[in-house]
């Protein structure tokens, strides 16, 4: 009897510890207010994010409690497996549309690359490292958007699309209908949303257990819609390659693309 205490006793505060980290997000929260969203005594909260920062899973200052080194370090780890086994269909997408092309999935409300190809054409799009990557921005944040609800998004974008051109889709109604476009075509575009001259098409990579990811291609405005139906072509076939690689966890066959 004591032994079997002892494992529900266990389980409950791992269950307890890992409602805690699933409340965090990218903006500071107090104990307070992660009590609330786990329905946890406040006391049992502070406990349980006191051991948790001891393990550096959080980090607790001024602002409140984030998630902490340890969490992005393991978020790392499990990416950069996911990046390493659909390697062989990013740069086949590469070899077939000769764009830019990139691997991501969501971080908070910003896009976070896991791999890149850039394009080697005279005329490219080279991203820079410090630019927003706002998900309401980008083909491939909008393709992760899709697969959320209207009520999830809303409450993950709220009032806060920032606006970085003016072809910006800052209004709510206005992404959330973007977001209907590309739950029923699979495609999600950035005509200069994101930066003047450059455009960019992307579509989720949707695999049961993992979160949401995105492959894209981004390409100068001047040649975009010239080639838009080759490349979502191509992107079709790398996201069903991909979604059966991350299946199967393997990827024993490369994709081969229909000129």
């Amino acid at each position: 009897m004591e032994m079997a205490s002892g494992r529900s006793g266990g389980v409950q505060a791992i269950a307890r510890a890992a409602a805690v980290l699933r409340a965090l997000g990218p903006e500071a929260l107090s104990l307070g207010a992660l009590a609330r969203a786990t329905s946890l005594p406040r006391s049992t909260v502070q406990r349980i994010v006191e051991a948790l920062a001891t393990e550096g899973f959080v980090e607790v200052g001024e602002g409140g409690v984030r998630p902490g080194w340890g969490l992005r370090r393991l978020a790392a780890a499990a990416q950069s497996n996911i990046a390493a086994l659909v390697r062989p269909g990013l740069e086949a997408l590469f070899e077939h549309t000769r764009e830019s092309v990139d691997l991501s999935t969501g971080h908070g409300r910003e896009v976070a690359f896991l791999d890149r190809i850039i394009s080697d054409q005279e005329l490219r799009v080279v991203p820079i490292a410090d630019r927003p990557r706002p998900l309401h921005a980008m083909a491939n944040g909008k393709a992760i958007l899709a697969c959320m609800s209207d009520a999830q998004v809303v409450r993950l974008i709220g009032g806060k699309a920032a606006r970085l051109t003016a072809a910006t889709k800052t209004a709510m109604p206005d992404l959330l209908a973007d977001l209907a476009s590309v739950r029923q075509t699979g495609f999600a575009y950035d005509r200069e949303e994101h930066a003047p001259g450059v455009c960019a098409i992307g579509t989720a990579i949707m695999v049961e257990g993992l979160p949401p990811h995105a492959v894209s291609l981004a390409v100068p405005a001047s040649r975009f819609n010239a080639g838009v139906e080759t490349y979502q072509s191509a992107l079709r076939e790398c996201r069903n390659w991909m979604e059966t690689a991350l299946s199967r966890k393997s990827a024993r066959n490369e994709p081969t693309f229909r000129t």
